[in-house]
Protein backbone atom coordinates (compact mmCIF):
# COMPACT_ATOMS: atom_id res chain seq x y z
CA UNK A 1 0.00 0.00 0.00
CA UNK A 2 1.55 3.31 -1.04
CA UNK A 3 1.55 6.49 1.03
CA UNK A 4 -1.27 8.11 -0.95
CA UNK A 5 -3.57 5.16 -0.21
CA UNK A 6 -2.60 5.29 3.46
CA UNK A 7 -3.43 9.02 3.57
CA UNK A 8 -6.74 8.37 1.78
CA UNK A 9 -7.67 5.70 4.33
CA UNK A 10 -6.79 8.10 7.15
CA UNK A 11 -8.92 10.86 5.56
CA UNK A 12 -11.84 8.44 5.40
CA UNK A 13 -11.39 7.38 9.03
CA UNK A 14 -11.21 11.01 10.19
CA UNK A 15 -14.26 11.93 8.11
CA UNK A 16 -16.19 9.05 9.71
CA UNK A 17 -15.28 10.37 13.16
CA UNK A 18 -16.31 13.91 12.26
CA UNK A 19 -19.57 12.74 10.69
CA UNK A 20 -20.28 10.96 13.98
CA UNK A 21 -19.54 14.22 15.82
CA UNK A 22 -16.52 12.90 17.71
CA UNK A 23 -12.91 14.04 17.99
CA UNK A 24 -10.42 12.43 15.60
CA UNK A 25 -7.13 11.83 17.42
CA UNK A 26 -4.31 10.92 15.01
CA UNK A 27 -2.89 8.34 17.43
CA UNK A 28 -6.28 6.57 17.56
CA UNK A 29 -6.53 6.56 13.75
CA UNK A 30 -3.03 5.08 13.49
CA UNK A 31 -3.78 2.46 16.16
CA UNK A 32 -6.95 1.46 14.31
CA UNK A 33 -5.00 1.11 11.05
CA UNK A 34 -2.43 -1.09 12.76
CA UNK A 35 -5.12 -3.20 14.45
CA UNK A 36 -6.47 -4.03 10.98
CA UNK A 37 -3.02 -5.27 9.96
CA UNK A 38 -1.74 -7.55 12.70
CA UNK A 39 0.02 -9.99 10.36
CA UNK A 40 3.53 -8.78 11.25
CA UNK A 41 5.27 -11.90 12.53
CA UNK A 42 8.77 -12.94 13.54
CA UNK A 43 11.51 -11.91 15.92
CA UNK A 44 11.56 -8.34 14.62
CA UNK A 45 7.78 -7.81 14.59
CA UNK A 46 7.86 -5.30 17.46
CA UNK A 47 10.57 -3.30 15.69
CA UNK A 48 8.40 -3.03 12.57
CA UNK A 49 5.29 -2.14 14.57
CA UNK A 50 7.07 0.69 16.40
CA UNK A 51 8.57 2.18 13.27
CA UNK A 52 5.37 1.71 11.31
CA UNK A 53 3.49 3.58 14.06
CA UNK A 54 6.00 6.44 13.88
CA UNK A 55 5.73 6.70 10.08
CA UNK A 56 1.95 6.51 10.16
CA UNK A 57 1.88 9.32 12.74
CA UNK A 58 3.88 11.49 10.33
CA UNK A 59 1.30 10.83 7.61
CA UNK A 60 -1.57 11.44 10.05
CA UNK A 61 -0.11 14.83 10.98
CA UNK A 62 -0.09 15.77 7.29
CA UNK A 63 -3.72 14.68 6.99
CA UNK A 64 -4.57 16.87 10.00
CA UNK A 65 -2.90 19.75 8.14
CA UNK A 66 -5.79 19.96 5.69
CA UNK A 67 -7.84 21.46 8.52
CA UNK A 68 -5.37 24.26 9.26
CA UNK A 69 -6.37 27.87 8.69
CA UNK A 70 -6.15 28.73 5.02
CA UNK A 71 -7.42 31.46 2.78
CA UNK A 72 -9.39 28.92 0.75
CA UNK A 73 -11.24 26.07 2.41
CA UNK A 74 -12.63 23.27 0.26
CA UNK A 75 -16.41 23.06 0.34
CA UNK A 76 -16.35 19.54 1.81
CA UNK A 77 -14.75 20.96 4.99
CA UNK A 78 -17.28 23.77 5.41
CA UNK A 79 -20.12 23.67 7.90
CA UNK A 80 -23.38 23.69 5.91
CA UNK A 81 -24.82 27.19 5.65
CA UNK A 82 -21.44 28.91 6.02
CA UNK A 83 -18.90 30.17 3.50
CA UNK A 84 -15.85 30.00 5.77
CA UNK A 85 -16.70 28.22 9.04
CA UNK A 86 -15.24 24.72 9.02
CA UNK A 87 -16.87 21.53 10.30
CA UNK A 88 -13.80 20.95 12.47
CA UNK A 89 -10.56 22.58 13.53
CA UNK A 90 -7.20 21.27 14.73
CA UNK A 91 -7.05 21.65 18.52
CA UNK A 92 -4.87 20.18 21.25
CA UNK A 93 -6.44 17.14 22.87
CA UNK A 94 -4.66 14.55 25.01
CA UNK A 95 -1.27 16.05 24.17
CA UNK A 96 -1.66 15.94 20.40
CA UNK A 97 -3.26 18.01 17.69
CA UNK A 98 -6.64 16.42 17.00
CA UNK A 99 -9.41 17.28 14.59
CA UNK A 100 -12.25 18.59 16.76
CA UNK A 101 -15.78 19.12 15.42
CA UNK A 102 -16.69 22.81 15.70
CA UNK A 103 -19.60 21.81 17.95
CA UNK A 104 -17.10 20.42 20.50
CA UNK A 105 -14.73 23.41 20.40
CA UNK A 106 -14.95 25.78 23.34
CA UNK A 107 -15.74 29.45 22.81
CA UNK A 108 -12.17 30.23 23.89
CA UNK A 109 -10.75 27.85 21.26
CA UNK A 110 -12.91 29.33 18.52
CA UNK A 111 -12.04 32.90 19.55
CA UNK A 112 -8.36 31.93 19.50
CA UNK A 113 -8.82 30.59 15.96
CA UNK A 114 -10.58 33.82 14.96
CA UNK A 115 -7.65 35.82 16.38
CA UNK A 116 -5.20 33.66 14.41
CA UNK A 117 -7.15 34.39 11.24
CA UNK A 118 -7.12 38.13 12.04
CA UNK A 119 -3.32 37.95 12.42
CA UNK A 120 -3.03 36.02 9.14
CA UNK A 121 -5.06 38.74 7.44
CA UNK A 122 -2.66 41.42 8.74
CA UNK A 123 0.27 39.43 7.39
CA UNK A 124 -1.42 39.00 4.01
CA UNK A 125 -2.14 42.74 3.78
CA UNK A 126 1.49 43.53 4.64
CA UNK A 127 2.66 41.02 2.03
CA UNK A 128 0.42 42.63 -0.60
CA UNK A 129 1.81 46.10 0.29
CA UNK A 130 5.39 44.84 -0.11
CA UNK A 131 4.60 43.37 -3.52
CA UNK A 132 3.19 46.71 -4.66
CA UNK A 133 6.20 48.57 -3.22
CA UNK A 134 8.55 46.19 -5.01
CA UNK A 135 6.76 46.69 -8.33
CA UNK A 136 6.84 50.45 -7.85
CA UNK A 137 10.56 50.46 -6.96
CA UNK A 138 11.38 48.15 -9.85
CA UNK A 139 9.52 50.46 -12.21
CA UNK A 140 11.50 53.49 -10.98
CA UNK A 141 14.80 51.61 -11.42
CA UNK A 142 13.92 50.64 -14.99
CA UNK A 143 13.06 54.23 -15.92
Amino acid sequence: MDEAKVATEMHEMMDEKLDAGVIALPSHIVAKMLDKRQAILGDDAEFYRVHTFDRLMQIAKRVVGKFRADDETTSQLLLPGFQHLCKAYPMMRDGEVAIVPVTLCTDEELLSRANQLDEMAKGCRAHAREIRQYISARGREAA
